[in-house]
């Protein structure tokens, strides 16, 4: 049973996704409904998370999970683009970018490079257009980093040594003198 529903929150996200495209067809008057989906959307993710990791059988949907994760996160760029909240140049640019670098290095710590690229951008056009909204996303933020301290104490180092090797920053670069 977990595991269906672990399948079905991660299958809301292409809905969500798709709501995303729609609302940046509305204009940007609908920033406030795009961020209550962006909210629900990734709420669903560590849901969908916690559910899979508990099920007793594997989910279905769990080798496509990154990808529909990225669709979300296209679909919130292509509404940042389409409410003109982003220039369309530089958001191709990145995009270019982005893919460039996948197509160079296929690791995953790129692609999380980049989405978190698009969540900075997103806060700075919350925190720019709707401040109160942006305050109470922050506490969002604090309470899923406590609820999954665990999970980032053990992720987000592995993540930033996996891009210092990338760049070559293995520790060569420490700032030590022999």
């Amino acid at each position: 049973m977990l595991a269906v529903a672990a399948d079905l929150l991660t299958f809301s996200r292409l809905i969500a996704a798709g709501i995303m495209l729609w609302l940046g067809l509305q204009g940007p008057q609908t920033l406030p409904w795009a961020i209550l989906v962006a909210v629900l959307a990734w709420t669903t993710d560590q849901l969908d998370g916690w559910a899979a990791r508990r099920a007793s059988t594997p989910t279905h949907l769990a080798p496509a999970d990154f990808a529909i994760d990225s669709a979300l996160y296209a679909c919130t760029l292509a509404y940042l683009v389409m409410t003109g909240f982003v220039p369309a140049a530089p958001a191709i640019a990145f995009v270019v970018l982005a893919l460039g670098l996948w197509l160079i290095y296929r690791r995953k710590a790129i692609a999380i490079l980049c989405v978190r690229l698009i969540d900075l951008l997103s806060a700075l056009v919350i925190f720019k257009h709707k401040p109160l909204i942006g305050a109470l996303l922050v506490g969002w933020v604090v309470v899923l980093a406590i609820l999954y301290r665990r999970r980032l104490m053990e992720r987000v180092p592995l993540w930033l040594a996996e891009l210092a090797h990338l760049v070559g920053w293995n520790g060569a670069h420490s700032g030590k003198t022999r």
